[in-house]
């Protein structure tokens, strides 16, 4: 299974491997790459298939490909396409060398079932405040799109002293007119791993006496249920879920010592409709069942 990791969108600091441009004697196979690579087409026709989804090219089209992602490109004869590609990471790792040796020399084994050195193989980028990168789009604004292609090409051809840096201004400019065409008018509410998993505390703290679910939470919140429990766990060690329980339980314990509430009543108000599977919850966390804490009067 490929990795993934979280990054906020301030920590993004690129780094371009390769850039290029493509007119003819591109191989018609599936391949596999390490790191990301980004596709823009200046002219012409082409055509793409990843991870099996077909893609047709045209001129304003860009395209992202994410690492060890099965990816086939072919050309129109016809309308012979001029194609700008750059291989990149979001974010800078070791292997460097080795992963230009497999897009130069050895660039006939990413044409193989599956890529031979698996932990060159780059993360999947996922960002903390839900933004994320199209593999498909149609650009606004093709000129500004191609200068910058055009300008990273150029400096990675040039290859003086700077070259590394020009190349990452110009691919941050990339990406910032990428997300302004697909978040035009949106200053996100949620910017850090942080802002999402606080928010989830506060609303089990305020909620967890109703029928709460993951589902419910992420609709509150705005962002899916895998996206919200991938951020959570990562922050806190705990799924979501897990944490509602020891909240629950927390309170539990308090009402069982200060209260003179029969163990259903308990149950019904920190949330569960069921009375042995609080029971079984209050085991599980505890070592004691909700009527041997009570008796033995365990103070914490």
């Amino acid at each position: 299974m490929d990795k993934t990791i979280i990054v906020d969108l301030n920590d993004i600091n690129p780094f371009v491997r390769q850039a290029g441009y493509q007119k003819d004697n591109w191989p018609d196979h599936e391949r596999k790459i390490y790191d990301y690579e980004m596709f823009y087409c200046n002219k012409g026709e082409a055509y793409m298939t990843i991870k099996g989804n077909y893609k047709h090219i045209k001129k304003g089209t860009l395209v992202l490909v994410k690492p060890n992602t099965p990816t086939r490109l072919w050309f129109d004869k016809k309308q012979t396409p001029e194609i700008y590609w750059i291989h990149f990471d979001f974010i800078y790792f070791d292997g460097d060398q080795h992963i230009n040796k497999y897009l130069t020399e050895k660039s006939h084994l990413l044409f193989s079932d599956r890529l031979p050195d698996d932990y060159l193989i780059r993360p999947n980028i996922i960002f903390s405040n839900g933004l994320e990168f199209p593999d498909y789009l149609v650009v606004k604004n093709p000129e500004k799109i191609k200068h910058l292609y055009m300008s990273i090409i150029d400096s990675y051809n040039s290859k003086h002293f700077y070259w590394q840096f020009d190349c990452k201004i110009y691919l941050l400019q990339l990406f910032k007119c990428i997300l302004e065409q697909i978040c035009p008018d949106v200053e996100p509410p949620i910017n850090t791993q942080k802002d999402i998993t606080n928010l989830i505390l506060e609303y089990i703290k305020h909620h967890y006496y109703e029928k709460l679910s993951v589902e419910e939470i992420s609709n509150y919140i705005g962002l899916s249920k895998d996206y919200i429990s991938k951020i959570f766990k990562f922050n806190t060690g705990k799924s979501i879920i897990t944490y509602l329980n020891m909240y629950r339980i927390k309170k539990a314990k308090q009402l069982l010592i200060y209260s003179s509430l029969t163990i259903k009543e308990i149950s019904e108000v920190i949330g569960y409709n069921d009375q042995y599977y609080f029971s079984k919850q209050m085991k599980k966390l505890t070592g004691y069942s909700p009527i041997s804490y009570r008796k033995n009067n365990i103070r914490e």
